[in-house]
């Protein structure tokens, strides 16, 4: 707990170990910021960080200093810098506070001076024990000894060398007023430091644009965090151009980094130029955050890249037909509407392989393909995972069945669908099978003049 000053008991007092300013002007009945308002150099000397630290000893004012206490406390000898501490002898006059005073401005004065009229003071103090009332007679106030210079006005104390308590207050003023400035700069230096981080940090992601370095300069000088102003770059048209997939990647709580971005993008690009896609293609920041934004993945991009390949060098001309007939998808659009990542990659991809069923199919011989039946086949396995090049073999061998089995069917009044043909052939079904062989056995009895299904009739139909 502070203790009271044993120069003003009544209205300053002493830090102890613990202390808070708030605690002290609790114990005081006044506020913390009175307390302040009578202690300004709490505020405004460094060491004290705003009054967030004191230290043992430092004189706190309860109440206005008034003259005379200020007269009374100027008559202490000032310690010369670097000087090791003395005890002081015991006094009656309040001196205990203008030494510690005295002190800490001497420490603080770095001017040769200043400390010259230090050294001088101390070997005034020195004398005084041998000349106690030497200076008798002399102005009230007067150091005693042989270095005295006389009452000064107002009651200020002379010290030896000419250098009086305001000399003193003036160097500590100016010490304090230097330590400042050495603040400001280090402030206003950091926060270059920081700034030009962050402009060389996006610059280099692609990012040169003298309004976004001007911004973010403006914001970290207007004491705005490194983070915050981060979090501001996101609605900055230069970075919304650079990276147009961050924004729908924000709004699902799905954000990336910038790096991870570019990785991403340079993913995608090395895939697109593996498929021969023209540049158009794959330079488009656009196109790329779409597909970014959208969390299309690597594989789906190859995959959506072969479908376009393929459907962009089809030589049948009737897939290209099928395609803009179903889809409104003209042959100039193909690529495009394939790596567009707002479209559903799985709709994107069953889209493409109706087309081409549908137009194999027609070149096949087969009647023309629905647009909705064309869409079942392509949902299934067996044709969703053929290649384009299995795919017109199997539909075309289904094509040359399907003849022969709608002759068979014509001569006994029956009909026989594509889909049975696809069925027997592409898709393994055992009864469209066994119904085929049937009809082929009939026909071999009929020329044959055998009836029922035998084992020789069955192996002619093993074209199946």
């Amino acid at each position: 707990m502070a203790v009271p000053d044993s120069a003003r008991p009544d209205t300053a007092v002493r830090v102890e170990k613990g202390d808070t300013l708030s605690a002290i002007a609790k114990e005081a009945g006044i506020s913390l910021a009175t307390l302040y308002d009578l202690n300004p150099k709490f505020k405004t000397d460094p060491k004290y960080q705003g009054g967030n630290m004191i230290f043992s000893n430092t004189l706190v004012n309860l109440a206005p200093v008034t003259k005379a206490a200020t007269s009374a406390t100027t008559t202490t000898p000032v310690v010369p810098k670097g000087a090791a501490p003395q005890e002081e002898p015991p006094k009656d006059d309040g001196s205990d506070a203008a030494a510690k005073a005295a002190a800490d401005a001497a420490a603080k004065a770095a001017a040769d001076a200043a400390a010259k009229a230090a050294a001088d003071a101390a070997a005034a103090a020195g004398n005084s024990g041998a000349n106690t009332g030497a200076g008798a007679g002399v102005g009230a106030g007067q150091v005693g000894g042989g270095g005295a210079t006389g009452g000064m006005p107002g009651g200020a104390t002379g010290f030896s060398g000419g250098f009086t308590q305001a000399d003193i207050d003036k160097a500590f003023k100016a010490g304090e007023a230097t330590a400042a400035k050495v603040a400001a700069d280090n402030i206003y230096a950091n926060k270059v430091k920081a700034s030009d981080k962050l402009i060389t940090l996006f610059k280099a992601q692609g990012i040169d644009d003298p309004g976004f370095a001007t911004f973010i300069s403006n914001n970290i000088m207007n004491d705005v965090s490194e983070a915050q102003t981060l979090i501001d770059i996101y609605d900055q048209p230069v970075y919304k151009l650079r990276f147009p997939g961050m924004e729908a990647l924000r709004k699902k709580n799905r954000a990336i980094t910038e790096d991870t971005y570019i990785k991403l993008e340079n993913q995608i690009v090395q895939t697109l130029k593996f498929f021969d896609l023209p540049v158009g293609f794959y330079d488009n920041r656009t196109m790329l955050g779409s597909i970014i934004g959208n969390e299309v993945s690597p594989k789906e991009v190859q995959d959506r890249a072969q479908a376009a390949q393929d459907l962009a060098k089809a030589t049948n001309p009737e897939i290209r037909t099928a395609l803009k007939e179903f889809y409104n998808i003209g042959e100039g659009d193909i690529t495009a509407n394939f790596l567009n990542g707002d479209l559903a990659g799985p709709l994107l991809l069953k889209q493409a392989r109706a087309a081409e069923i549908a137009g194999i199919a027609k070149t096949a011989g087969f009647s023309s393909f629905a647009k909705e039946e064309a869409q079942t086949l392509a949902e299934q396995d067996v044709y969703k995972n053929m290649s384009l090049t299995d795919l017109t073999t199997g539909i075309g061998r289904a094509g040359t069945f399907a003849a022969t089995q709608s002759r068979l069917s014509y001569l006994e009044n029956q009909t026989y669908s594509d889909r049975e043909a696809l069925q027997a052939t592409l898709e393994s079904d055992q009864q469209a099978i066994l119904a085929s062989q049937r009809r082929a056995a009939r026909e071999t009895a009929r020329f044959g003049g055998s009836s029922g299904l035998s084992s020789g009739s069955l192996k002619q139909s093993s074209g199946i």
